[in-house]
Parts: C-alpha cells; structure tokens; sequence
C-alpha cells in the first residue's frame, strides 16, 4: 500500500510540473509576440507615384515611390523599401492610399522597423498615356535592363522594356557608359516604351 501511494504521489508531482511548465510556455510565447510589436502609431495618408524608380536594398530592386505629410502633392517623390500589407500595385495610375503604421520593436536584420497595412484606397487615378518618366537603367556598375536570349530587354524582370528603334543604342550604351538613365511612356499591357536614352 505504501508503494502504491507513493506511485499516485509520484505520477500527480510530474503533472503538476508539466502543467505549470505549459503555462510558462504559453505566456513566455505571448510575451515575446507582444514586444515584437511595439505600437500603433495610427493611420495617415500616403501617395504613390505611376512607375517605380530603380534602387539599391539588399540587392538590385524597384522601389515605389512615395509622398508623405507635407511633401504630398509636391514633386518630391522618396524611394519607399517596405511593403504595404494589402495593397496590390499596378503601374500607371497614381494612388492615394490610407494606411496604419506599427512600429517594430526587434525587426529582423535588414527588415524595416516599421510595418504598413493598407486601410483604404482614397483615389487610382491612371497617368495621361503621353506622360513621359525617367528610370535609372544602370548606376553604381550595375544593370537594371537585362536582356534574354532574344535581345528582349526587361527592367529586373518586372517590366517588359519595348525598345522599338533604340534597342541598338540602348545596348551600346548598357556597354559603355557608367549610367544610363531611360525615358518612358507606359505601354497598354503594361510594358515600358523607351522614348530616349540618356
């Protein structure tokens, strides 16, 4: 009977430590999701321009560009490096978007410390199809046009590059020159149309 009782008291020790490592468990979890986002710095409106502009993050990539606060409805237009949760981009329109900011307390290496969520879309507004844009095509020894197989020329594989006339040139000056700075129109299947190389 004695080592029977000690069995029971032996068997109700180790669940009781198993239930209350659990519920350790359980809140260290909570605890390190709560601080991974610090706060909510609430909502406001942002601007997003028709085309995407070249740029330098961990490598080579398009960015959107952006106008916040002030600077909306100005010309000044900043590279934008994050996403935005919710939000689909299509080229050739200009948006003003309503978004929620959170503030990331321990990001991760190279990640923004700031989380965007898209609230509404206030306005898509599609760009005169004769509005011409200028990208970046390489700088910094590095290529953004790249060209297949066939001589076709994409920016980063995101757009297609229809170069009618200038495909020669633009080749020649991917080449030779150290920078080489595109300008565009849209084209209806989204494509780019050089217009000009400089």
């Amino acid at each position: 009977m004695y080592l029977l009782s000690n069995v029971f008291i032996l068997i109700f020790f180790q669940l009781n430590i198993r239930f209350w490592l659990g519920i350790m468990l359980i809140f260290l979890a909570q605890t390190c999701s709560i601080q991974g986002l610090e706060e909510n710095t609430g909502t406001e409106q942002i601007r997003i321009n028709h085309y995407k502009q070249s740029a330098f993050g961990m490598e080579p990539m398009l960015v959107m560009l952006v106008q916040e606060g002030d600077d909306i409805g100005s010309g000044r237009w900043e590279n934008f490096y994050d996403n935005i949760a919710g939000f689909d981009y299509e080229s050739g329109y200009i948006y003003q978007l309503k978004v929620r900011k959170k503030k990331v307390k321990n990001p991760p290496q190279d990640a923004s410390s700031v989380q965007f969520t898209l609230v509404k879309v206030i306005s898509k507004e599609a760009v005169n199809p004769n509005e011409d844009f200028t990208i970046k095509l390489k700088w910094e020894n590095t290529n953004f046009a790249i060209a297949d197989a066939n001589g076709q020329y994409s920016l980063l594989s995101e757009y297609d590059i229809d170069c009618n006339s200038l495909c020669d040139a633009l080749t020649s000056a991917l080449d030779h020159n150290e920078e080489v700075t595109g300008t565009f129109i849209h084209g209806q299947d989204g494509s780019l149309i050089l217009k000009a190389i400089d």
